[in-house]
């Protein structure tokens, strides 16, 4: 029997090696979809599935009629619902920590790029205001306030992978690190040398906030004008995880009127912007494409996590990154203690 892999996106940075699935006995299809019911039509007899940010509702999964996986292919799952799959005994993975250095040394250069001012600085010299040795219009609009980074306090929204790999590197500099996570064990703060502490004693304390946190439909807007209004006005926002943490809007005003000094960026709600974009016109913002996530290595984790999750369970085995472990039962007893595919998960 061939197993059916269904890639309903395609994926510019996932250049799939069909090979490698017939090899091990599967079919691999792309079919690009948008829509419920384009994912009905291309996934409903498929073993597994591969996707990236597309609507995996409980009306598309009860449609899954031979699914045993939902591989998502970015960090974030959100659009899958995690629940139903569990229900019809489907895991759900996905490449957890494929790139968490990367992103951590993203972060970590945001903050230096901040505190220095770097991108500020060589944009005047390359409008022609380093014109003295005085630099009097970079001495007197640019530079002041700068502070060295050490003792500041970088605030960590989230203390998962990314925020753990970046401690070491913010200690590195003797910055003080503090974090608000309540789904992580004191212990967990105690073995990395960082304080836990309420958001809004992190966002009046921090020097530096930095969002690390997995994001959920609850955590949108989690940083408004009242935060921005408790953070020093001294303070630097980082923020490589979702836009959708944000309100861009209070941000535009935190950043134009001086509630916080500035802002870097690598996602944004929209995934894209144009040049006309309202944030683009202020000077005390950084940005990035969406780029925190990207090494050579990375890129080769990410290409190889799809194929290994699959053999994995076709070899009988649970996928290495299951979102749902609590999915086992319900899965084995709709594909039986020894599922047909190489004698079911153990």
């Amino acid at each position: 029997m061939s197993y059916k892999v269904v890639m309903v996106v395609k994926h510019p940075l996932i250049p799939h090696d069909e090979e490698d699935y017939r090899r091990i006995g599967a079919e691999f299809l792309t079919r690009p979809c948008q829509t419920e019911d384009e994912l009905i039509a291309a996934a409903h007899d498929a073993d597994f599935v591969l996707t990236f940010r597309r609507p995996f509702t409980r009306k598309v999964i009860q449609k899954l009629e031979r699914c045993r996986m939902i591989f998502n292919i970015g960090t974030g799952y959100e659009s899958i619902d995690v629940a139903a799959a569990t229900e019809y005994g489907i895991c759900v993975s996905y490449p957890d920590g494929y790139c968490s250095e990367e992103v951590a040394e993203h972060a970590m250069a945001f903050i230096l790029a901040c505190a220095r001012k770097l991108v500020r600085l060589d944009r005047a010299v390359r409008e022609g205001k380093w014109d003295s040795y005085e630099k009097r219009e970079i001495r007197s609009k640019i530079l002041p306030p700068v502070f060295p980074l050490k003792n500041q306090t970088l605030g960590l929204i989230g203390f998962g992978r990314i925020s753990r790999a970046l401690v070491p590197k913010a200690k590195g500099f003797e910055m003080r690190v503090i974090a608000h996570d309540p789904y992580v064990s004191a212990h967990v703060f105690e073995e990395f040398g960082v304080t836990s502490v309420d958001l809004e004693q992190l966002l009046s304390d921090s020097d530096f906030v930095s969002i690390h946190a997995a994001f959920t439909p609850q955590a949108r807007h989690l940083l408004g004008m009242e935060e921005f209004k408790r953070m020093k006005p001294t303070a630097y926002l980082i923020n490589c995880a979702r836009g959708e943490f944000i309100d861009e809007q209070a941000l535009y005003t935190a950043l134009s009127q001086g509630y916080i000094a500035g802002a870097a960026l690598d996602v944004i709600q929209a995934e894209s912007m144009g040049p006309e974009h309202p944030l683009l016109q202020l000077e005390n913002l950084i940005i990035t494409p969406h780029t925190a996530y990207y090494s050579e290595e990375s890129i080769a984790k990410l290409t190889r996590r799809p194929y290994e999750e699959v053999a994995r369970m076709m070899r009988g085995e649970w996928p290495r990154w299951l979102v749902n472990p609590e999915v086992k039962e319900n899965f084995q007893s709709r594909w039986g203690q020894k599922s047909s595919l190489g004698g079911g998960p153990r």
